[in-house]
């Protein structure tokens, strides 16, 4: 009982605070603040006691409700055994506020209303907040509503860390001496060790310490590898020079006022290896007022992309058919072109014919916004192809584009735009044999444009 008089912020000194009976002070908070009532006590057994005492001192007029919580009650179920002890055989909604439904059937009944709550620590917030403001209604509409509720120190933990749902509607009293509890009493603060704390965030604490040895161990290895410049340093794998003594030594140099003659004030000169002696101070000076004319940089030769690759294709063939034109037609090359002067070529019958530059215009604009089949005569990477072909491949209307194969770029020869396929179909039975042999192929022209795209968008 000692322990439980500390947690309430009563002396143990029985002449300091006056005690008084709960039951007289619910009485008189009743009648005169009429505020929603909560009695805290860690005893259940005194808690039931004093409950069935206020029940039974309770005048027959009353309409009563007396109800035992326990943890399995949620809202609702709360809601329905209130209205349904007060009012049996009235209907109501169960969602709605107790605020709202009690006091609609208060003012249909006009009889006083009691109601008991036991075990109040298992009353949520909002149920606890309701009940409160029931009471605050009541005593506006000038109706007698009495809210009693029993509970242990949890109870009025949840109250007090909501303290401002509560304010002037709520007032919390001790079962053991009959006063007052304010929110910011002892009892409902956090008496929770701090080992509990500890404990709770052990990981936490845990990998913080784990860090802290981690960067202790590299600052350590830092210092160690790093910053010792106190050690010898070995040149060349043969001799040990070290660095203090060194760098101990004068290192500035003065120059006289005419600017012809310097003076060096470090030592002599430190032999370093077998075959390396340190730079004199008249070395350095001459090396920067004499500087080495600098290196120019060549450029490095880049990979020729596959455009530069068509280019020269393109190039070349044009160059090439100028010499056939002109060694068939017996006109002379330096008539055509003046500088520079080409030599005549002669070009033999038995050689494969290089494809003509006229021939050989890729258009990839022919396809666009076309909507139909075309026959696929050939895919080649080059520009030589048999003299038969070639041959034949002039006597009918037929069209290149670009596209890209195993990622090298390609050109493909089809046949001109047929309306639909059943037409295609037709043109590629009359094909010569030189050309059926590659066995050509229907293709959509929407097909075509995808690879054109392709291929633009990888350039």
């Amino acid at each position: 009982m000692s322990a439980l008089k500390n947690n309430i912020d009563i002396s143990n000194d029985n002449t300091s605070v006056t005690k008084i009976s709960a039951q007289a002070r619910i009485d008189y908070i009743l009648r005169f603040s009429k505020q929603a009532i909560l009695v805290i006590d860690e005893s259940v057994e005194q808690n039931a006691a004093i409950s069935s005492q206020f029940l039974a001192s309770l005048p027959e007029q009353h309409n009563a409700a007396y109800i035992s919580l326990s943890s399995q009650f949620n809202n609702i179920q709360i809601r329905c055994r209130i209205i349904e002890q007060l009012y049996t055989g009235e209907l109501f909604d169960p969602e709605i506020s107790l605020a709202v439904s009690v006091i609609n059937l208060a003012k249909k009944s006009q009889q006083s209303i009691s109601i008991i709550l036991n075990s109040a620590q298992h009353l949520s917030l909002q149920i606890l907040h309701e009940l409160s403001q029931l009471a605050a209604i009541a005593k506006k509409a000038n109706l007698v509503v009495n809210i009693v509720m029993f509970g242990s120190a949890q109870a009025g933990k949840t109250v007090a860390v909501n303290k401002s749902l509560f304010d002037n509607k709520l007032t919390i009293l001790s079962a053991q001496s009959g006063q007052l509890l304010s929110t910011s009493s002892t009892l409902f603060k956090n008496t929770q060790p701090k080992w509990h704390y500890i404990k709770q965030n052990k990981w936490l604490i845990s990998a913080l310490i784990f860090l802290v040895g981690l960067a202790s161990v590299v600052i350590n290895l830092l210092q160690v590898d790093s910053f010792n410049f106190a050690k010898s340093i070995v040149a060349n794998n043969k001799e040990k020079i070290s660095l203090t003594t060194v760098l101990a030594k004068p290192q500035t140099m003065v120059l006289s006022n005419k600017g012809e003659n310097i003076a060096a004030l470090a030592a002599p000169t430190t032999q370093i290896g077998p075959n390396l002696i340190a730079a004199m101070p008249n070395d350095i000076y001459a090396s920067l007022i004499t500087p080495l004319p600098e290196i120019s940089m060549q450029a490095q030769a880049l990979p020729a992309s596959p455009v530069d690759i068509m280019t020269a294709i393109s190039t070349a063939t044009m160059a090439a058919e100028t010499v056939v034109r002109a060694s068939v037609n017996n006109v002379s090359l330096e008539n055509t072109t003046q500088k520079p002067v080409l030599q005549k070529v002669e070009v033999k019958a038995t050689e494969k014919l290089i494809y003509s530059t006229s021939q050989l215009q890729i258009n990839n604009d022919y396809y666009a916004n076309k909507t139909g089949y075309v026959i696929q005569l050939a895919a080649f990477s080059d520009l030589k192809l048999p003299n038969a072909y070639l041959k034949a491949l002039a006597t009918i209307d037929h069209h290149i584009y670009q596209r890209l194969l195993n990622e090298k770029p390609v050109m493909v020869i089809t046949s001109a735009e047929y309306a639909d396929k059943s037409t295609a179909q037709s043109a590629l039975l009359q094909l010569p044999e030189s050309l059926s042999s590659r066995q050509p192929w229907i293709k959509p022209i929407r097909v075509i444009n995808n690879e054109i795209n392709a291929f633009l968008l990888s350039q």
